[in-house]
Protein backbone atom coordinates (compact mmCIF):
# COMPACT_ATOMS: atom_id res chain seq x y z
CA UNK A 1 0.00 0.00 0.00
CA UNK A 2 1.41 3.43 -0.84
CA UNK A 3 2.61 5.35 2.04
CA UNK A 4 2.78 9.16 2.68
CA UNK A 5 6.79 10.41 4.07
CA UNK A 6 6.47 12.52 7.34
CA UNK A 7 8.74 13.80 9.95
CA UNK A 8 12.48 14.79 10.06
CA UNK A 9 15.19 12.80 8.88
CA UNK A 10 18.98 13.43 10.09
CA UNK A 11 21.73 13.03 7.81
CA UNK A 12 25.29 12.50 9.18
CA UNK A 13 27.39 15.18 7.46
CA UNK A 14 29.69 12.62 5.89
CA UNK A 15 26.87 10.94 3.99
CA UNK A 16 25.26 13.90 2.72
CA UNK A 17 26.80 13.14 -0.72
CA UNK A 18 25.16 9.85 -1.09
CA UNK A 19 21.28 11.60 0.77
CA UNK A 20 21.65 13.87 -2.00
CA UNK A 21 22.53 11.27 -4.83
CA UNK A 22 19.75 8.81 -3.57
CA UNK A 23 17.26 11.98 -3.85
CA UNK A 24 18.39 12.81 -7.74
CA UNK A 25 17.50 9.10 -8.38
CA UNK A 26 14.37 8.71 -6.96
CA UNK A 27 13.65 11.93 -8.43
CA UNK A 28 14.07 10.79 -12.22
CA UNK A 29 12.57 7.86 -11.60
CA UNK A 30 9.44 9.40 -10.41
CA UNK A 31 9.61 12.18 -13.54
CA UNK A 32 7.79 9.88 -15.81
CA UNK A 33 4.58 10.36 -13.84
CA UNK A 34 5.47 13.39 -12.58
CA UNK A 35 5.10 14.78 -16.41
CA UNK A 36 1.95 12.31 -17.09
CA UNK A 37 -0.09 14.32 -14.39
CA UNK A 38 1.03 17.56 -15.22
CA UNK A 39 -0.13 16.39 -18.70
CA UNK A 40 -3.34 15.43 -17.19
CA UNK A 41 -3.72 18.79 -15.77
CA UNK A 42 -3.03 20.72 -18.62
CA UNK A 43 -5.68 18.68 -20.36
CA UNK A 44 -7.79 19.63 -16.90
CA UNK A 45 -7.54 23.16 -18.14
CA UNK A 46 -8.82 23.26 -21.18
CA UNK A 47 -11.42 21.31 -20.06
CA UNK A 48 -12.62 23.97 -17.76
CA UNK A 49 -12.10 26.84 -19.79
CA UNK A 50 -15.02 25.50 -21.59
CA UNK A 51 -17.28 26.30 -18.46
CA UNK A 52 -15.57 28.22 -16.63
CA UNK A 53 -13.47 31.63 -16.03
CA UNK A 54 -9.42 32.23 -16.11
CA UNK A 55 -10.06 32.88 -12.27
CA UNK A 56 -11.42 29.74 -11.76
CA UNK A 57 -9.90 27.29 -13.88
CA UNK A 58 -6.29 28.80 -12.56
CA UNK A 59 -7.38 28.31 -8.87
CA UNK A 60 -8.33 24.71 -9.55
CA UNK A 61 -5.48 23.81 -11.65
CA UNK A 62 -3.31 25.34 -8.75
CA UNK A 63 -4.68 23.41 -6.71
CA UNK A 64 -3.99 20.71 -8.84
CA UNK A 65 -0.37 21.25 -9.56
CA UNK A 66 0.42 21.32 -5.61
CA UNK A 67 -1.30 17.88 -5.31
CA UNK A 68 0.95 16.58 -8.02
CA UNK A 69 3.88 18.49 -5.88
CA UNK A 70 2.60 16.38 -3.22
CA UNK A 71 2.17 12.90 -4.75
CA UNK A 72 5.49 13.19 -6.13
CA UNK A 73 6.92 14.39 -3.27
CA UNK A 74 5.80 12.96 -0.20
CA UNK A 75 4.31 9.74 -0.87
CA UNK A 76 5.72 6.75 -3.00
CA UNK A 77 3.10 6.53 -5.12
CA UNK A 78 3.65 5.37 -9.54
CA UNK A 79 0.16 5.22 -10.57
CA UNK A 80 -3.35 7.09 -10.07
CA UNK A 81 -5.23 4.16 -8.44
CA UNK A 82 -2.79 3.93 -5.89
CA UNK A 83 -3.70 7.33 -4.32
CA UNK A 84 -5.68 6.63 -1.40
CA UNK A 85 -8.48 8.88 0.24
CA UNK A 86 -6.39 9.33 3.22
CA UNK A 87 -3.75 11.25 0.78
CA UNK A 88 -6.63 13.49 -0.66
CA UNK A 89 -8.32 14.24 2.11
CA UNK A 90 -6.02 14.68 5.75
CA UNK A 91 -2.74 14.26 4.72
CA UNK A 92 -2.66 16.80 1.55
CA UNK A 93 -4.88 18.82 3.55
CA UNK A 94 -2.55 18.96 6.66
CA UNK A 95 0.68 19.51 4.35
CA UNK A 96 -1.28 22.22 2.10
CA UNK A 97 -1.77 24.17 5.57
CA UNK A 98 1.71 23.91 6.19
CA UNK A 99 3.45 25.16 2.66
CA UNK A 100 1.12 26.98 1.28
CA UNK A 101 0.02 30.42 2.31
CA UNK A 102 -3.44 31.45 0.39
CA UNK A 103 -6.98 31.73 1.10
CA UNK A 104 -7.83 28.83 -0.58
CA UNK A 105 -10.44 26.57 1.95
CA UNK A 106 -10.66 22.98 2.60
CA UNK A 107 -13.63 23.29 0.71
CA UNK A 108 -11.71 24.66 -2.54
CA UNK A 109 -9.49 22.18 -2.41
CA UNK A 110 -11.91 19.13 -1.84
CA UNK A 111 -14.02 20.61 -4.70
CA UNK A 112 -10.81 21.19 -6.92
CA UNK A 113 -9.77 17.65 -6.44
CA UNK A 114 -13.03 16.03 -6.49
CA UNK A 115 -13.49 17.93 -10.39
CA UNK A 116 -10.01 16.84 -11.07
CA UNK A 117 -10.99 13.38 -10.44
CA UNK A 118 -14.01 13.14 -12.06
CA UNK A 119 -12.41 14.72 -15.06
CA UNK A 120 -9.91 11.80 -15.09
CA UNK A 121 -13.06 9.32 -15.03
CA UNK A 122 -15.06 10.81 -17.52
CA UNK A 123 -13.19 12.20 -19.84
CA UNK A 124 -9.60 9.95 -19.75
CA UNK A 125 -11.11 6.80 -18.72
CA UNK A 126 -8.93 6.94 -15.60
CA UNK A 127 -10.68 5.95 -12.19
CA UNK A 128 -9.58 6.12 -8.93
CA UNK A 129 -12.95 4.91 -6.73
CA UNK A 130 -12.16 5.49 -3.49
CA UNK A 131 -10.89 8.65 -4.38
CA UNK A 132 -14.46 10.04 -5.85
CA UNK A 133 -16.11 8.62 -2.54
CA UNK A 134 -14.24 10.31 -0.40
CA UNK A 135 -14.17 13.46 -2.00
CA UNK A 136 -18.29 13.12 -2.23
Amino acid sequence: MAKVYTGKVVIPANQMNEYLEAMQAAEEARAPFRKSLEQLNRDFAGFLSQKYSKKTVRKHTNIVELFIHFICGYTDVEAIDEITKGMVNSHFRKWYKRKVWDSSTESDLRVALKKFFQFLATEKGITNEKVLAALK
